[in-house]
């Protein structure tokens, strides 16, 4: 499982509940290097969970998180009051499936205690929100904190089941970041846009040959994807749909900035 940064730290949060002991076994188990567990190391707790967790392999986090899924229900025995086991858990599992994986369910919608790709997933590939988050950090284009912000209240508010508040800070992502680099062009590109309006900014971008016109309209397409009011296809949840509109945005984020930042 490629996870990103965000479910790792979930992960960590999720651990934090449970006793040295316990989590040195279970890293030790699956060959996670575990020695700043021990009390000696010098380290709180949650340092060390932290740098088991960052410095485990794919391989390993997928064994660990098996292995948390099938115990589950003795996990959540040991904790009290359940409450807290169950908000970190769910918590967990929300990030997972921002990263594109879920529980596996049987015919009769039964859940399995293993984890399944939603979608068809490359295996050894960073998740696509840590090489955007990456890629725009060495952009040196301005705001770009603001558009990480963004884009981490569209986490924020899947997690919280505002599907709408996803989608929409999903869209601002991507218009905030395609209108900047819209600006940045107008400097060596010259050409007119108004940059409130979403279709002179997409224009402008494909005239000033920084996009094809097919890009252009998978671009547009997106966006209408993402917009209030869109229709939800029938056997598509809310939350579905949500997942699925954030990360075509966030997709065409990462198109977006790793072209820029490659000279296109």
């Amino acid at each position: 499982m490629n996870i990103s940064q965000r479910s790792k730290l979930s992960l960590v949060q999720f651990l934090g509940l449970f006793d040295r002991d316990m989590l040195i076994l279970h890293f030790e188990k699956y060959g996670v290097p575990a020695g700043n567990l021990h009390e000696w190391s010098g380290v709180t707790l949650t340092t060390a969970i932290r740098d088991a967790v960052f410095g485990a392999s794919s391989a390993q986090l997928s064994d660990v998180l098996g292995e948390i899924l099938r115990t589950n229900g003795t996990l959540r025995h040991e904790i009290s009051p359940r409450y807290r086991f169950d908000e970190r858990w769910n918590d967990l599992l929300l990030c997972l499936e921002l990263d594109g994986y879920r529980r596996n369910r049987d015919e009769y919608g039964r859940e399995a205690d293993f984890f399944i790709p939603i979608e068809p997933i490359i295996e050894g590939v960073q998740p696509v929100e840590d090489d955007l988050t990456a890629e725009l950090q060495h952009s040196g284009l301005h705001e770009v904190q603001e558009i990480q912000m963004v884009i981490a209240n569209s986490a924020d508010a899947f997690r919280r089941n505002d599907f709408n508040g996803c989608l929409g800070n999903a869209r601002v992502a991507l218009q905030s970041l395609a209108t900047m680099i819209a600006r940045e062009r107008q400097i060596n590109h010259p050409g007119t846009f108004d940059p409130a309006k979403w279709g002179q900014v997409a224009a402008y971008l494909r005239v000033s040959a920084f996009i094809t016109a097919e890009q252009e309209a998978g671009l547009t397409g997106v966006f209408s994807f993402a917009s209030p009011g869109s229709h939800i296809p029938l056997g598509f949840s809310e939350q579905e749909f949500a997942r699925l509109g954030r990360g075509l945005a966030l997709g065409f984020c990462y198109f977006l900035i790793k072209h820029y930042n490659a000279g296109g």
